[in-house]
């Protein structure tokens, strides 16, 4: 019987769609049956629900990158519109800066256990720093790499071993609650509350109204009225500011400060491994 796998995820800067093609590529030559889903298309994010929901043996892998710690908003909510099943699999996976990769694993897994969905393996791949474009040295700077992609590929092969031998065994979820103690808690108080964004400015002087900013924000967070307006999905990925080709779009926080936040975070927490795969079979 062949396996139906559904990737579904959210990439503001190229780096979980990297992931996520690397998992289809590998699941697909292994005779996988594979859709592929970047959630920023909300049409057709509706569309991929109602296939699931009429698939009750669907293989979910579901992808994020991780910002304020936690996964973004449009994954949590495609997590919550998921219909609840004893027979359905996931794999959550993230990509994070080099900073932290916080809870967002947990949190993933969490929401989709408690919709009976079992967890059958997960990973955190790092990444370069979504936020850093515009710098020489970018924290993870050059992943992920081959090698970060060929342990991806791996977990992809396990996964299909484990679905042609029998049902996969389920990863218990304490075994994406990684962070210390201290730094979890401080991580897990986040989820459920109003997400905070950086104040955004824009230069009606500079701005030409070419609509690229909005028509390119994977949260759909910015309508047009005449000038850019930010709206509440919006979960800080600067896509806006990086893509605007007058540079008008301005953030209330200098990048320059906002590029030392994150260098003295990466030196505070260093967490390691940097890229991990969590799965309760061996590879």
């Amino acid at each position: 019987m062949t396996l139906n796998v559904y990737i579904a995820y959210i990439s503001p800067n190229g780096s979980t769609a990297a992931v996520a093609e690397a998992l289809a590529h590998q699941l697909k030559k292994g005779g996988a049956s594979v859709i592929v889903l970047d959630l920023s298309n909300r049409v057709e994010t509706r569309s991929l629900i109602d296939k699931i929901k009429a698939d009750e043996n669907a293989c979910l892998l579901v992808g994020s990158p991780v910002y304020r710690d936690l996964a973004v908003p449009p994954v949590t909510a495609f997590i919550d519109a998921l219909p609840p099943s004893d027979n359905r699999w996931a794999v959550p996976f993230v990509t994070y800066g080099r900073a932290c990769s916080g809870v967002a694993l947990w949190q993933m897994a969490t929401a989709m256990q408690d919709k009976g969905i079992r967890i059958a393996a997960a990973a955190k791949v790092v990444a370069v720093h979504s936020m850093m474009w515009h710098t020489e040295n970018p924290e993870g700077k050059g992943h992920p790499d081959a090698d970060d992609l060929q342990q991806v590929r791996r977990l992809a092969g396990g996964l299909l071993d484990q679905f042609a031998t029998g049902a996969p065994t389920p990863l218990p979820l304490e075994a994406l609650d990684y962070q210390p103690e201290a730094r979890a808690r401080e991580f897990k108080a986040k989820i459920g509350r109003p997400w905070m964004t950086v104040p955004k400015s824009v230069d009606e002087d500079a701005c030409t109204e070419c609509e690229i900013c909005a028509d390119d924000c994977p949260a759909g967070a910015i309508i047009m009225n005449p000038l850019p307006e930010f709206g509440t999905t919006c979960f800080d990925c600067f896509t806006c500011v990086r893509r605007c080709p007058e540079n008008a779009i301005a953030s209330a926080v200098p990048l320059v400060k906002i590029e030392v936040m994150i260098g003295e975070r990466v030196k505070t927490i260093n967490e390691q491994p940097l890229t991990q795969i969590f799965r309760p079979y061996r590879l």
